[in-house]
């Protein structure tokens, strides 16, 4: 009996260390499995850290004026004769716009000239009677003074007359006439705008912090959005000496050359001011940077390094579900690596730390990615390049 239950007793023991040993040979060799098991590569799109030439720059909106802009007006009243412009035409500086009626000035004129002749023919006669005697200094006095007064008769008739005639005081462009043949004006009263588009002024705001990073004769670049393609350059040519108290802004002017007279008066304007260039700024894609509330970082291609006791193991030769093609060479994994971002121009930011020039980085597929997952690189299709039209 006792002997039963010892056999009974070792079969026991040696189903339970076979069942054992059973689970712990699995438990070992699924560990196994996936500690040797390769992971894909995942593909990916890489660009070099450059270090570039930086053209730092300050950006403000403003307003477009012109160099030399008014609303044409007559000095004195007068009706309107003739009216010798159309609208938009060129004209040049003293050329006459508006005609008043100057018929009256012309008749007083032609009056004051033959006063003069009378007054120069009795100055010369009592000038003769005085010289032998037969006058007195009085009448010769008078004769002068009626000369003068003629003369200054006739000079401000001719005024009259020329006042009449309205013509531009600098050469430009004018607009809509206001007034018509026939009309009365006053003095005073605006008869065409006239404005100077050759050139024109740029007035923009910048904050309190920036003044001392401008200077007369700095660049400056001005778009509107009349024309989103285009950019007119100019450069700096008045700063405000005082800060507005109430917006802590500095006021800024800028002469624009304006070909093709496109900038007009009231245009808005986003101008950008250029600052001196900074050599070796290391840049990268701004595709490249993953931003977070624990900070910024980007993904660095590094090439993998054999573990002790195992061989490298050779660099997969398609991307993943891509079937594209890696070049012969190292295998290549990620390294998550946090970088300071500076200033940001276009698809293009500063990094400044956290690479060097010469590192390659992730450009697409980040979300993919964890820290040492193995990458294949493949840049047929790179975000950091404007589309192609037609894609």
């Amino acid at each position: 009996m006792i002997l039963r239950f010892f056999l009974v007793g070792v079969a026991l023991v040696l189903v339970v260390g076979a069942l054992v040993g059973m689970n712990v040979m699995r438990e070992k060799g699924t560990a196994d499995f996936f500690a040797n098991m390769q992971m894909p590569p995942v593909t990916i799109s890489a660009a070099k850290v450059e270090a570039k030439t930086w053209t730092d720059y300050l950006e403000g909106i403003g307003t477009v004026a012109a160099i030399e802009g008014i609303e044409v007006a007559s000095e004195v009243p007068g009706m309107v004769k003739s009216i010798d412009f159309k609208a938009n035409d060129t004209v040049s500086a003293s050329q006459r716009l508006v005609q008043l009626d100057d018929t009256v000035d012309q008749t007083d004129a032609r009056l004051y000239q033959a006063s003069i002749d009378l007054a120069k023919q009795t100055l010369a006669r009592v000038s003769t009677l005085r010289s032998r005697g037969n006058a007195p200094q009085a009448d010769l006095d008078n004769a002068n003074a009626d000369l003068l007064k003629t003369q200054a008769q006739l000079s401000r008739a001719q005024a009259m007359i020329e006042k009449k005639a309205v013509a531009a005081p600098f050469a430009g462009m004018v607009g809509i006439r206001k007034i018509d043949v026939g009309r009365y004006v006053a003095a005073g009263d605006p008869l065409v705008t006239l404005q100077r588009l050759d050139q024109v002024y740029a007035d923009f705001t910048l904050p309190e912090q920036a003044i001392s990073r401008v200077s007369q004769g700095q660049k400056v670049e001005v778009r509107a959005d009349a024309f989103p393609n285009e950019v007119f350059r100019g450069e700096v040519s008045g700063i405000e000496p005082v800060i507005d108290s109430a917006s802590r802004m500095v006021k800024v002017r800028a002469t624009i050359d304006n070909p093709g007279l496109k900038l007009r008066p009231g245009f808005f304007a986003n101008v950008r001011l250029i600052l001196p260039e900074r050599p070796d700024v290391v840049t990268v894609p701004q595709t490249a940077i993953t931003y977070s509330l624990y900070g910024d970082t980007v993904f660095v291609i590094r090439e993998k390094k054999a573990e002790a006791g195992q061989p490298a193991q050779p660099e997969p030769q398609a991307a993943a579900g891509g079937g594209a093609h890696a070049p012969a060479g190292p295998a290549l994994v990620v390294e998550q690596v946090f970088v300071r971002v500076g200033q940001r121009q276009g698809s293009i930011a500063e990094i400044l730390e956290g690479l060097k020039a010469g590192d390659q980085v992730v450009t697409s597929g980040q979300l993919k990615l964890q820290n040492g997952f193995p990458v294949v690189v493949d840049n047929s299709v790179d975000p950091t390049r404007p589309p192609q039209a037609g894609s």
